[in-house]
């Protein structure tokens, strides 16, 4: 039999796979949810008409999909070593919460600017309209500063989102796997669990970090929030109290319950894979 790959590429590669299979699936339902977290924001209102077809709702796909690599490398790094440092202290699921903390906040220099273009490319502001006058306007209005737009929002999001989303699916995947269902029937069930609890209690986060990263291309400078608490509390006070803060809550579930469900089935696949020894073929 062959030697199996090492759990740390083996992890970093899963963890690539799962986030382009899910990212090329669902990423309209990404764009719509952005577009309905804009909607009653002044001067982006009427942002959703400009998307007239299909492949409209892939703006930013690209580009993300690009990121993904640099992402995967540092995320899934820093999640292994963290978990596989807790292995003789922590229950799996607090490990895999932890890890995911860590992954989240190490991931955060590489992931934001690419989200960043990304959310600006969904708006289809006329100066953003491919990635290349994204990247190069937004480098030339704001310099670098402006592609970390919104870096304290996407931590104070990110952090709890991936705690959620890896405890959810180690929980709920070991619950469903004692009911003996088949591997992929319980990763599938567990990652769309995992997927719509962490996405409806991470919208106003999710809300207020895609506020921070557009609106310097889509609010005058008076309206602009100063941070993550100015955003919650002017959202709040001004369109309709703390259920605005959960605006386009069932548009992000439509979307992370379908995403995270083909999220994990790609990635634990792709890990039993990777991490199971082979036979060696016979050749001449």
């Amino acid at each position: 039999r062959s030697g199996r790959m090492h759990p740390l590429p083996a992890e970093v590669l899963a963890g690539f796979v799962g986030g382009s299979a899910k990212t090329l699936a669902l990423y309209p339902l990404d764009t719509i949810a952005t577009l309905r977290e804009l909607r009653m924001r002044h001067g982006i209102g009427h942002a959703g008409a400009r998307v007239a077809h299909l492949g409209r709702y892939y703006r930013g796909c690209g580009l993300t999909l690009l990121g993904l690599a640099p992402y995967a490398v540092v995320f899934h790094t820093a999640f292994h070593i963290c978990d596989a440092a807790l292995l003789p202290l922590v229950p799996f699921a607090a490990r895999q919460m932890l890890a995911g903390v860590l992954g989240a906040v190490v991931s955060a220099v590489v992931g934001v600017p690419f989200e960043c273009l990304k959310h600006r490319l969904q708006v289809c502001a006329p100066m953003y309209a491919t990635p290349r006058m994204a990247i190069l306007n937004t480098l030339r209005v704001e310099g670098v500063r402006g592609l970390y737009s919104g870096f304290g929002s996407t931590l104070a999001r990110n952090a709890p989102y991936n705690a959620l989303h890896f405890g959810l699916f180690a929980a709920v995947s070991r619950a469903a796997g004692s009911l003996a269902l088949p591997g992929g029937v319980a990763d599938a069930f567990a990652g769309a669990v995992a997927g719509a609890l962490t996405a409806l209690l991470t919208t106003p986060l999710d809300l207020v970090n895609t506020r921070l990263q557009t609106q310097a291309i889509c609010v005058s400078p008076s309206m602009k929030y100063k941070g993550v608490c100015d955003a919650l509390t002017t959202i709040a006070r001004d369109e309709g109290g703390v259920a605005a803060l959960m605006q386009g809550s069932l548009v992000r579930m439509a979307h992370y319950a379908p995403a995270s469900l083909v999220f994990f089935l790609c990635y634990e696949a792709v890990k039993r894979r990777l991490l199971t020894p082979q036979p060696l073929s016979n050749t001449c």
